[in-house]
């Protein structure tokens, strides 16, 4: 699978975001095929989230995600704009 093997698998995970919440640790959730909406937020003191800025009909597609996009485009992960990802590691927050 094409997303797969760009890592891109690795966004439906959220062990690593419990694992930071509970330790209070800064923490960056990216939401692509789900929403924050659901709850699965970042509990830490200092956490961004980050997700597309556009509405899209067919985003939620799942409560937890899915392994392929079944429109077949990924949009709600292709469209995360990179500089905010990036802005996020910045210390000065």
């Amino acid at each position: 699978d094409a997303q797969e093997s760009r890592g891109l698998g690795d966004v439906y995970k959220r062990q690593p975001l419990h694992i930071c919440s509970a330790m209070n640790a800064p923490v960056t959730s990216v939401f692509c095929s789900t929403v924050p909406e659901f709850g699965f937020t970042p509990l830490s003191d200092v956490k961004y989230v980050i997700q597309i800025k556009e509405k899209m009909d067919c985003r939620p597609c799942g409560l937890h995600g899915l392994k392929a996009c079944p429109k077949g485009h990924f949009n709600c992960g292709h469209k995360i704009e990179t500089k905010e990802l990036l802005n996020t590691l910045k210390t000065d927050k």
